[in-house]
C-alpha cells in the first residue's frame, strides 16, 4: 500500500487538533480506587447495585473494581461499567507533546544513528568531518528522513 504522505501530514495536525482536548484530561490523576469505584460511591450505587445493572453478580464488581486498579481491566468492561454509572467510557491515546514535534525529534535520532556509521567509517580512513559540517548533514538527512517519511524514521538498526 502506497502511503500518501501529505495526508499523513494532514493527519498529524488534524489529530493534534483533536488531541488538544484531552491535554487537561491528561493531568488529571485516577483516583486511588479507580474511576468505577469512585463513581459508584459518589452515586451512592453499592456493588450490588452495580453488579445487577451490569446483570453480573456481587463479586464480579469488587473484582472488576480491582482489576481496574490494577489496569487489568478491558475497555470492554470499563464500556460496561460506564454504561451501568450512565456514564460513557472516553478513550484516547494522549501524546506527550504534538505529533509534528515527536515526528521532528524522531527524525533528529534516526539521522544521527543513520550518519554515526558514516562517521565513524571516515574517521577510520582519516577522512573525518568537521562538527559543523556533521551538523549540517544530520539537520539535511532529518528534513530528508522527515520528508518522505523513510521506514528508517521509526528503525531501530
Amino acid at each position: 500500500m502506497k502511503t500518501n504522505k501529505a495526508l499523513m501530514k494532514t493527519q498529524r495536525k488534524s489529530l493534534d487538533e483533536k488531541l488538544r482536548a484531552f491535554v487537561k484530561a491528561r493531568a488529571e490523576l485516577r483516583p486511588k480506587a479507580g474511576w468505577i469505584r469512585a463513581l459508584r460511591e459518589a452515586l451512592g450505587m453499592t456493588t450490588s447495585q452495580l453488579a445487577e445493572r451490569m446483570g453480573i453478580q456481587q463479586s464480579g464488581v469488587t473484582l472488576m473494581e480491582k482489576r481496574e486498579v490494577e489496569k487489568k481491566v478491558t475497555l470492554e468492561t470499563l464500556e460496561r461499567a460506564a454504561k451501568a454509572l450512565n456514564c460513557e467510557l472516553v478513550y484516547a491515546l494522549v501524546p506527550r507533546e504534538n505529533l509534528e514535534k515527536i515526528v521532528d525529534e524522531q527524525a533528529a535520532r534516526a539521522a544521527k544513528r543513520i550518519l554515526a556509521r558514516t562517521l565513524h567509517t571516515m574517521r577510520l580512513e582519516t577522512q573525518e568531518v568537521g562538527a559543523a559540517e556533521s551538523s549540517l548533514h544530520e539537520r539535511e538527512l532529518a528534513t530528508e528522513l522527515k520528508n518522505k517519511l523513510d521506514r528508517r524514521l521509526w528503525g531501530t538498526r
